[in-house]
C-alpha cells in the first residue's frame, strides 16, 4: 500500500465511494478521498499537496477538463486521470494536450482503474496473488461459506441461468421475499446472457433495506450477494474484488462437478455474525 494522496472528483457520491474503496481494496492507497465539484477540488489542491486527481469530465460548474487545465498550469506535479461516459474526439484531444495520464470510459472495471492509477503514480505492479486452491480441494458449499466470510454478506446464493436458486446460505422469510423479487426481475438470466457474449459482468442494485450484488460465473450460473443496509456496511470495491477472486474457483468447481447441483442446499453461515432483523 502506497502513501499516495488521491483526490476523487465526481458529483455522484456512489462513484466517489466506488473509486476510493476500490483503490483501498486493490492495495494501492488508503489515502483517497472525494469531493463533489471541481471548485472543491481546486480549494483542496491549493491547501494540500495531492499526487493524483481522478475527475469526471461532466459536472455542474467547472468541468473535469477545466480542472485539468488549471492543474496543468498551477500544479504541474499533480497528475490527472479523467473519467467520462460521453467521450468524443475533442475531449480526447484536449485531454492529451493537457498531459492527462488516462481517459477512462464509463463503465470501467476496478482492474482498469487500478492499472491506470498505478501507471499514473509510477507504482510497481503487485506480485502475483497466491494460487487459488484447485477445484478438487473444496466443495461448492465450502467455497460459498468462504465467500460469505470474505465479503461479510448476510446471504449468498448460487443461481442458474433460469433464475432459480440452486444453493444458498439459508434465508429467512424477509430475505425469501427479496429473492422472489430477484427471480421475477430476471437479472440472473440477463447477466448470464451478457456474460456469454461479452465476458464476466457485475451488477449492483441499491435498495431499501437491502443491497444486491450479482456477478456472473459462467454462461449457466451467477453468484448473488445480499447486504442489509440497516446493520451492515457494504463496500462496492471490496465486494467486487472478493467476488472476482472467487469466480475462478467456483467456475472450476462447477465445470468439474459430475452433475450440477439441482436442489437448494442451505449452508450454515458459521463465519458471519447474523444480526437481528430490525423493522424499518
Amino acid at each position: 500500500m502506497s502513501d499516495s494522496r488521491v483526490l476523487v472528483v465526481d458529483d455522484e457520491e456512489r462513484t466517489r465511494t466506488y473509486i476510493c474503496d476500490g483503490l483501498s481494496a486493490l492495495g494501492i492507497t488508503d489515502q483517497a478521498r472525494g469531493v463533489a465539484t471541481a471548485e472543491e477540488a481546486l480549494a483542496e489542491v491549493d491547501r494540500t499537496p495531492i499526487d493524483l486527481v481522478i475527475s469526471d469530465v461532466r459536472m455542474p460548474g467547472l468541468n473535469g477538463l477545466d480542472l485539468a487545465r488549471y492543474l496543468h498550469q498551477s500544479h504541474p506535479t499533480t497528475r490527472v486521470i479523467l473519467i467520462t461516459g460521453y467521450s468524443t474526439r475533442d475531449i480526447e484531444r484536449t485531454a492529451a494536450a493537457l498531459s492527462v495520464e488516462a481517459l477512462l470510459k464509463k463503465p470501467f472495471a476496478l482492474d482498469q482503474l487500478g492499472e491506470a492509477v498505478r501507471n499514473a503514480l509510477r507504482l510497481k505492479r503487485p506480485s502475483q496473488p497466491a494460487m487459488i486452491p484447485t477445484a478438487s480441494a473444496e466443495s461448492i458449499p465450502r467455497q460459498i461459506k468462504l465467500i460469505q466470510r470474505d465479503t461479510g454478506a448476510q446471504w449468498i446464493g448460487l443461481m442458474n441461468a433460469s433464475g432459480k436458486v440452486i444453493m444458498d446460505t439459508g434465508a429467512n422469510d424477509e430475505l425469501s421475499t427479496i429473492l422472489t423479487q430477484i427471480e421475477y426481475q430476471g437479472w440472473s438470466p440477463m447477466i448470464a446472457s451478457i456474460s456469454d457474449q461479452t465476458g464476466p459482468c457485475f451488477l449492483y442494485v441499491e435498495g431499501q433495506p437491502y443491497d444486491v450484488y450479482i456477478t456472473s460465473l459462467d454462461r449457466s450460473h451467477c453468484l448473488i450477494m445480499i447486504y442489509d443496509r440497516r446493520w451492515q456496511t457494504s463496500r462496492i470495491g471490496a465486494v467486487w474484488l472478493s467476488a472476482r477472486h472467487a469466480m475462478q474457483t467456483l467456475t472450476g468447481l462447477l465445470s468439474t462437478s459430475p452433475s450440477p447441483p439441482r436442489l437448494v442446499q442451505p449452508v450454515t453461515p458459521e463465519y458471519v455474525h447474523q444480526g437481528p432483523i430490525i423493522e424499518p
